[in-house]
């Protein structure tokens, strides 16, 4: 056709040619300009469906005003040939600018925004391109991206007559689900399956092209048209900043997130991903952002032959510097400011559901962390100060929790209740999900990300944890496990050099909540604090030199921090107060720089709640009537033998034992001092009331009336705690546990040197515990829980006294959540228990159960029945939390 005239269009050149049309270089002799002309191939002019469709999507591209995208100027028919008339872009294409390690930043970002703003545009339009690739997007002379071909890639025709040579051609397949158009490199995986693709497709694509813009690579590569799908469905290509150091991490996660296998997790159009480039580059034009950082880790061994070459002049300067600072700084004799430091907080969630569990990106401008907004527990990302969130494993039905970046930010470990529950790990953006363990909570990173330590125990509240957690840690690439620490330890931190781990853990004899440190391999721990409060949540600062933590030594609490040496653990000054006034709240990170700390804020009230059970029907009759409303918060409620009081312990700083009526009203203190006093029980004839308390120093039992009067210690175990009374039902005997390790009866008649307490066996060969929460009418089994050795919840069991037996009712799943219960309803074959939000009804000879209430969204907690079994009572929780941050000044 060169040198020929369409209308008065000469044709001076061939441009370029596809399955889509033939584009030539024209001049518009009546304005006297270039133009573009793009033919309509003959062997499609006799489709009249195809001349429907190249008309109309001309004249939808037409309709954008895009100064980013190429303008056409007409749609024209002369002599049976369709063509279109365009905006002539000289200049190169975007494929022909990348070099062979990637653009250089500003110019990624800049391109990329208009990129990013065009599509959107588009698809503002209903308009989707399905062709975006390098050799589509043009640069002119001045610098400016323009988009060609917009939506025509449509337009391809059915089945190419000219085979595929390699990745880059253009392929168009026929499948069951329909024709897969576009260019096999650039293709989205629903595009790649002939599915049905909307603007979320462009999005992959575009991430394909942000990604050979970053690093000079394609994501997915193969031998063959076939093998480059395959990859596409099924690879994940490393991160953009592990091939470009030069990069700051976040433009990872957002190339990351385009190129998600799943559309839903993707951004939903061109110009959501336009808004978060644009952010990425205000903070990297501010200086905010950074690239990464690459840290060398120089072995012991190099340090002295590097010292040799700093020079004198160096060495003076260091010498000058350290003087100054050893003079001026405040803390140079160990000595910390008692004031808080000057710090400014701000919210990151706004959620009516609970946030919960907190995880700051290394570089502080992302956090993963928990909530239930779909009714399932589940891990969502947001951007610090923004609102968007990405729910990262919704494709799980069971609970995902206790999320904690990698070190590097490209991986997240978490704990979820899948197949059993166990700690798992993921990609940042959610995908690739697999099992490290079986058992563990609180999972942690070691420093170089190759290892992770982790509790054997949950808990819920620090001031009532009980169990024994031992500390373990496992290989990411190995799988092999290996037991850092076999006393109690919960919440484990890993220090910055990988030196030491640090933890919080319940002292025997005292009950007292500290900190501490053991040396990674395991050996000698080292406390950090040793006092009345409550200390726990211990995270390192990313330079080594404090331990941060959460404590009530305030009264209520508080972040603090205390100066400790990170390769030996010794403390090195008292601990400095950061926040004033977090209230109910913890669950620590910190950002990679030390500036910003994440945590949990909550508040709640525990109130007590009773329904009517009708014993003949197994059912509940009526809805459930509230003992108790307001803002105070029910430990342990038990309801006298004569239904006539409720006796609990109050929750917060200081736990006293109360009574009131049973219709919640007349509440009176029987104990006010600040120790510890918990899990009250009633005696059979409700003329006394049995607790465990510290006020001994160790945890004993106590017994007090229901007047307050006769207040009196009944067992005497120095160094050891004794806790969980329960009473049989001829009050002879009461069951405790000693240590949570073993479970013994003793008779709180006698004095307790002339006692000779029954110890029950171990629940099982491998050792566990047996926790008693009620007593059989009859008096022959005992109801409870079970914990394996490891601390993990085993189930809902039974204990036969005649035959020394144990029966499991229930295994742990899908009891595990907070487990309330057993208790028996008025005879010796039925109990009631309760997980999380529901109540069962357990039956002990067939050990079936059955749901017979659910309290969603609210937790409730089973706290025992009425001695007919026609009433049960249990704790509802109800419960907002939302995070914060505090950014250190």
């Amino acid at each position: 056709m060169i040198g020929q005239t369409l209308e008065h269009y000469r044709i001076l050149k061939k441009l370029g040619a596809g399955g889509m049309g033939e584009v030539y270089l024209a001049e518009d002799q009546r304005l006297h300009r270039k133009i573009a002309l793009k033919v309509l191939p003959q062997r499609l002019e006799s489709n009249p469906e195809r001349r429907v469709r190249f008309d109309r999507e001309a004249r939808a591209i037409a309709a954008l005003n895009h100064p980013n995208i190429v303008t056409i100027h007409s749609l024209e028919h002369s002599n049976d040939v369709h063509f279109i008339t365009m905006e002539f872009v000289e200049g190169k294409t975007l494929s022909r600018l990348i070099p062979k390690k990637g653009m250089e930043l500003n110019r990624l970002l800049e391109l990329g925004l208009s990129l990013a703003d065009a599509v959107g545009a588009a698809h503002g339009k209903k308009i989707i391109h399905r062709d975006l690739k390098p050799d589509n997007i043009m640069v002119n002379v001045d610098g400016q991206l323009k988009i060609l071909d917009f939506g025509l890639a449509k337009l391809k025709e059915e089945f190419s007559s000219v085979p595929v040579k390699s990745e880059d051609t253009t392929a168009d397949l026929s499948t069951e689900d329909g024709r897969i158009l576009g260019t096999v490199s650039y293709m989205s995986p629903e595009q790649a399956e002939g599915k049905r693709v909307d603007s979320r497709s462009d999005i992959f694509s575009l991430g394909i092209v942000l990604y050979q813009m970053a690093t000079g690579k394609r994501p997915f590569k193969g031998e063959s048209k076939n093998s480059v799908i395959s990859s596409i469905l099924r690879d994940s290509p490393p991160s953009v900043t592990d091939l470009n150091k030069n990069l700051p991490r976040h433009l990872g996660r957002i190339i990351k997130r385009c190129l998600m296998k799943n559309p839903d997790r993707r951004y939903r159009d061109a110009k959501e991903l336009y808004n978060e480039v644009l952010e990425l580059k205000e903070e990297v034009d501010s200086g905010e952002t950074q690239a990464v950082k690459v840290t060398r880790v120089t072995p012991k061994g190099e340090k002295n032959k590097q010292i040799l070459y700093v020079g004198i002049g160096v060495v003076a300067v260091l010498a000058v510097a350290a003087a100054i600072y050893f003079f001026t700084n405040p803390e140079r004799w160990g000595e910390t400011r008692s004031d808080p430091l000057k710090t400014y907080l701000t919210p990151i969630t706004f959620g009516a559901v609970t946030e919960a569990s907190p995880s700051l990106s290394p570089d502080g401008k992302m956090v993963v962390y928990v909530t239930s907004e779909t009714g399932n527990s589940d891990i969502y990302l947001q951007r610090v100060g923004g609102r968007k969130t990405v729910n990262l494993t919704e494709d799980s039905l069971d609970k995902d929790y206790q999320p904690a970046y990698s070190p590097d930010g490209e991986r997240i470990v978490f704990r979820s209740e899948r197949g059993g529950g166990g700690i798992f790990v993921m990609e940042a953006m959610g995908e690739s999900v697999r099992r490290l363990t079986h058992v563990g909570y609180h999972p942690a990173w070691s420093p170089d990300g190759n290892q992770i330590v982790y509790a054997t125990l949950g808990f819920y509240d620090p001031r009532t944890r009980q169990g024994t957690s031992q500390l373990w840690t496992v290989d990411l690439q190995t799988g092999d496990k290996q037991r850092v620490f076999a006393g109690d330890a919960v919440q484990p931190h890993w220090s910055p050099h990988g030196y030491r781990i640090a933890y919080w853990a319940v002292q025997e004899g005292s009950g007292q909540r500290d900190l501490w440190t053991i040396p990674a391999r395991g050996g000698e721990p080292a406390p950090v604090t040793e006092d009345a409060a409550t200390d726990w949540n211990p995270v390192w600062s990313p330079d080594g030199r404090f331990l941060y933590f959460v404590s009530d030594q305030g009264g209520i609490m508080n972040i603090y921090r205390i100066p400790i040496e990170e390769e030996t653990g010794e403390v090195r000054g008292p601990s400095q107060l950061v926040t004033a006034g977090i209230g109910e709240g913890g669950m620590l990170s910190i950002s990679g720089d030390g500036t910003r700390i994440a945590y949990m804020v909550f508040s709640g009230t525990s109130n007590l709640q009773k329904v009517s059970f009708n014993t003949r029907k197994e059912i509940l009759e009526g809805k459930p009537t509230w003992i108790t409303e307001g803002s105070a918060r029910l430990v342990s409620p038990a309801v006298s033998p004569d239904g006539e009081l409720i006796t609990y312990t109050s929750g917060g700083n200081q736990e006293d034992i109360f009574v009131m009526r049973a219709d919640g009203t007349d509440p009176r203190r029987l104990t006010e001092d600040l120790e510890k006093d918990r899990f009250p029980n009633w005696s059979p004839d409700g003329a006394r009331i049995a607790f465990y308390s510290d006020r001994g120093g160790s945890y004993d039992i106590w017994t007090v009336k229901p007047d307050g009067s006769e207040l009196r210690q009944i067992t005497d175990t120095p160094g050891q705690d004794l806790t969980g009374p329960v009473w049989s039902p001829d009050g002879k005997r009461i069951a405790a546990v000693l240590d949570d390790r073993t479970t013994l009866l003793f008779q709180p008649g006698i004095p307790w040197k002339e006692r000779n307490p029954e110890n029950l066996p171990p629940w099982s060969e491998k050792g566990g515990v047996f926790f008693v929460y009620s007593w059989s009418p009859d008096g022959k089994w005992l109801g409870g829980i079970t914990l394996g050795s490891d601390g993990v919840f085993a189930g809902f069991t039974v204990y036969n006294l005649e035959t020394g037996r144990y029966e499991m009712l229930t295994e742990g799943e899908p009891f595990v959540d907070i487990a309330g219960g057993p208790y028996w309803l008025g005879d010796n074959d039925r109990l009631v228990v309760s997980t999380d939000r529901k109540i069962f009804l357990v039956y002990r000879k067939t050990k079936k159960f059955r749901e017979i209430y659910s309290a969603a969204p609210n937790r409730i907690y089973l706290t025992g029945t009425s001695k007919d079994g026609r009433t049960i009572y249990f704790i509802s929780n109800s419960f907002q939390a939302d995070i914060w941050m505090v950014e250190l000044k």
